[in-house]
């Protein structure tokens, strides 16, 4: 390969050499600028490098403060390092990708300098070799680099990850298919953790030993394990911060035992890894996982390793996707999936509801939009878009149908079995439209495409990936369904607010935090987890024949505005990572203080300390989740609650307290015992609200009476199977749990409820697949018998 320093005068000095940056195979007769643009300058190589060199502190500074647009609002800018199996638009199978691609550039605007570390899966062509090469695990490793507004974006080179996917998304990022991994996926991660962690003192513009690390989900969670055990231990890194962020706990990187040796970590962080669970497989390619493929419980125990444990006993602070989310994956084996005891052990976890991509998914600039709309005129935008995307699907042109819109992967999680199972009751409501998109399961994907024809005129299926019926959909359809067994924050439910659409959700995770009952959305409560159930079918039928009545009434116009004039970017989202990674900073770890000064400086900075720690937690305290953000039109608001209506005014109103309406599925689960509410911080209006637009509905029958919904705790997702090996009988009922505890049995154990949504804990144990399709866990024998489909759940690797 051809490089920058074979095409330009080599420098002189060792130090210089090795900041050499390599192109990838550009040929050109002029020097090569490199990232030229975010610096405002045009300079060779070589003097850029130079220029960010990590001799001196100002150096780096510069490097951030030069970047257009950025406006500082930290007094103590810090040096962050995400680490991520995936970095969108780069690399994506789900969740964890959007967020280590549009959190850093908010956390580079808000003044702190941001690096994300990530496989090199292709041949981007906007990454630059740096032509450092280091031995990582006795393997030669290159990095690759670019900034990209601001953020610097590293990829780990390595035949490991390039040769075994080389351009290939989705699942294939772990393994040839779902549910059959990568036999040494143990050994890639691994590899890639170490050299994430070499890297930053490596190359000539990372942060240095003193930073903070952000591991995400299992791939990366060696590396707070690292940090602790083994460059700590030696005086490496002393100052050093690792935060292990959690997108999906279903995914915990279960392997057998033997998995270990080939990891090259030193025996004594062994006892961190100990697990076992009922489940006598681990999909790989040698034993893939099927459709239907059923986990049987064999009333024994297996046992193995699981990375994510390790990584919440070794993080030095603990984050997760949405706040309900925190509270029901610390709550229970079912929520946790046998984990919870371990997140519980470290003081609990935090949870900060994800943003989404405003540039992307922006309805004022969406190329596939015949006419663009913002919150001014979002009636006429939307009409016009419901319009052609009737005309597009063939299905009738009518502006007082109300439409309803599925996006997504077709399988049991996402709960298109139950729209499926719902569509003859619900298209009988009169003028009902449904429109699903996605790929998935063969057997989804068949029945999907067979409505437009069993449904003519009232129904289209569309089978394939096509981002533009996906935003025609998103702005077009007057209700986005959104009917997920369990979410950890969600996406699909933001972009459709953020277009004016309203959406119908299942009362699970953080749809709870981002959908308003009745103010920018409708809830069908919480969905049966172990099967398809015809109670589950019924009870979306009844939320969107609700849906559909208020569409015909003013009500719905004002549940539009209300959705489109949410903030739902990046930057509420930010301050408040932006307080937590400062309190940690400043002395606050999962669940203590440090009370010594910052970072053990001494006691003499202690004071200084304490008034950082006081501003970082006021800082993140400002932020709240979207339920709980006043929106206009909004009656007040009531934290989390989903089914509180307005009291009557005037006389009639007098001495009357708020009329709670019945839940819907309340015959599914007895109440749960009520806990605390997420705090709500007010916050003093800056500007008024700008003024909604006029609109003259139809005249309609009055509005119905809200029904709210009932969130009944979501059991876990199934195990896997293989045939035993080394096992022990399993005691009173559970898996056998290694040290850390895990196993705990599931019996009587109730969650936490948000307050005005009801909460259930099923006696069964938790059970799930790793997010590269390794084992799952579940107390065994005493476990329900899951059906088969749902069974099936684990083999999705997508976070949410």
């Amino acid at each position: 390969m051809q490089t920058i320093g074979n095409r330009i005068t080599a420098p002189s000095r060792q130090a210089d050499q090795r900041m050499a940056v390599a192109s990838t195979g550009r040929l050109s007769v002029r020097p090569i600028v490199v990232n030229a643009s975010a610096f405002g300058v045009r300079k060779a190589a070589n003097q850029l490098l130079r220029e960010l060199r990590r001799t001196r502190p100002a150096t780096r500074k510069v490097s951030c403060a030069a970047v257009p647009g950025v406006q500082s609002t930290t007094a103590t800018p810090l040096d962050i390092v995400f680490v991520a199996a995936e970095v969108a638009p780069w690399s994506k199978t789900g969740g964890l990708g959007d967020v280590t691609g549009g959190l850093p550039i908010e956390l580079v605007k808000r003044g702190h300098r941001v690096m994300t570390i990530a496989p090199r899966y292709d041949q981007y062509a906007d990454a630059w070799d740096t032509s450092v090469v280091i031995d990582v695990m006795g393997e030669k490793v290159r990095f690759f680099h670019s900034i990209k507004e601001g953020v610097h974006r590293v990829w780990v080179d390595h035949p490991w990850f390039l040769a075994k996917v080389w351009g290939k998304t989705g699942s294939k990022l772990y393994g040839p298919r779902s549910g059959a991994d990568f036999l040494d996926n143990n050994r890639r991660f691994s590899l890639f953790c170490k050299a994430a962690i070499e890297a930053v003192r490596a190359l000539p513009f990372g942060p240095g030993e003193e930073c903070i690390f952000v591991a995400n989900d299992w791939h990366s969670s060696l590396v707070p394990v690292m940090l602790k055990e083994v460059y700590q231990a030696s005086g490496q890194f002393s100052r050093a911060k690792s935060v292990l962020a959690i997108h999906n706990i279903a995914f915990q990187g279960r392997m057998w035992e033997d998995a270990f040796a080939d990891m090259q970590m030193p025996p004594s962080a062994f006892d961190k890894f100990q697990f076992s669970d009922g489940y006598p497989k681990v999909y790989t390619e040698a034993t893939p996982m099927e459709e239907e493929d059923l986990a049987p419980l064999t009333g024994r125990t297996y046992r193995k390793i699981n990375w994510l444990k390790a990584g919440i006993l070794s993080a030095d602070k603990l984050i997760t996707v949405s706040p309900n989310y925190a509270a029901e994956i610390s709550a229970d084996p079912a929520g946790g999936v046998e984990l919870d005891d371990v997140i519980r052990s470290r003081g609990g976890i935090e949870g900060i509801v994800n943003g989404m991509d405003i540039e992307e998914w922006n309805p004022k600039t969406d190329k596939y939009l015949a006419l663009p709309y913002d919150q001014n005129t979002v009636y006429a935008g939307k009409a016009a878009a419901k319009e052609a995307l009737q005309a597009e699907l063939g299905l009738p042109v009518d502006p007082t149908a109300p439409l309803f819109a599925f996006i997504g992967r077709l399988e049991e999680q996402k709960g298109v079995d139950i729209i499926l199972a719902a569509l003859p009751k619900l298209l009988a409501v009169p003028k009902v439209q449904v429109a699903i998109l996605g790929t998935g399961k063969a057997a989804y994907e068949k029945m999907v495409n067979a409505i437009g024809l069993k449904y003519s005129g009232k129904a289209m299926g569309v089978v394939k990936f096509s981002a533009p019926l996906a935003h025609m959909l998103t702005a077009g359809a007057d209700f986005m369904l959104v009917p997920s067994r369990f979410e950890p924050c969600g996406l699909i439910q933001l972009h459709a607010m953020h277009y004016g659409t309203v959406p119908v959700v299942a009362s699970t995770g953080g749809l709870v935090d981002t959908v308003k009952e009745g103010v920018t959305g409708f809830h069908m409560g919480a969905l049966n987890t172990e099967r398809l159930d015809e109670a589950d079918a019924e009870a979306l039928v009844a939320t969107c024949r609700r849906a559909a009545e208020v569409f015909a009434t003013p009500k719905y116009a004002d549940m539009v505005y209300n959705c489109i004039s949410q903030d739902l970017s990046w930057a509420r989202p930010a301050q408040k990572w932006e307080g937590v990674l400062e309190e940690l900073w400043h002395g606050v770890s999962n669940g203590a203080s440090v009370a010594s000064g910052v970072n053990g400086a001494g006691a003499s900075a202690g004071a200084g300390a304490s008034d950082a720690i006081a501003a970082a937690t006021a800082k993140k305290t400002e932020v709240r989740v979207p339920v709980q953000e006043k929106i206009p039109g909004d009656f007040p608001a009531v934290a989390r609650s989903s089914n509180v209506r307005r009291a009557e005014t005037g006389a009639a109103a007098a001495g009357a307290a708020p009329v709670t309406a019945p839940p819907m599925g309340a015959w599914r689960a007895p109440a749960a015992p009520a806990v605390t509410p997420y705090t709500a911080v007010t916050t003093p209006t800056t500007a008024p609200p700008t003024p909604k637009p006029a609109v003259t509905p139809a005249a309609a029958p009055a509005a119905p009476t809200a029904v709210p919904a009932t969130a009944i705790r979501p059991a876990a997702r199934p195990a896997v199977a293989r045939p035993a090996e080394t096992a022990a009988p399993a005691t009173n009922g559970a898996s056998a749990a290694a040290a850390g505890g895990n196993g705990v049995s599931a019996d009587g154990v109730k969650p936490p409820a948000a307050a005005g949504v009801a909460a259930a804990a099923k006696p069964a144990a938790a059970a799930s697949e790793n997010g590269t399709g390794d084992g799952a866990a579940a107390t065994a024998p005493s476990v329900p018998q899951v059906s088969s489909s749902v069974r099936s759940l684990a083999s999705s690797r997508k976070a949410a």
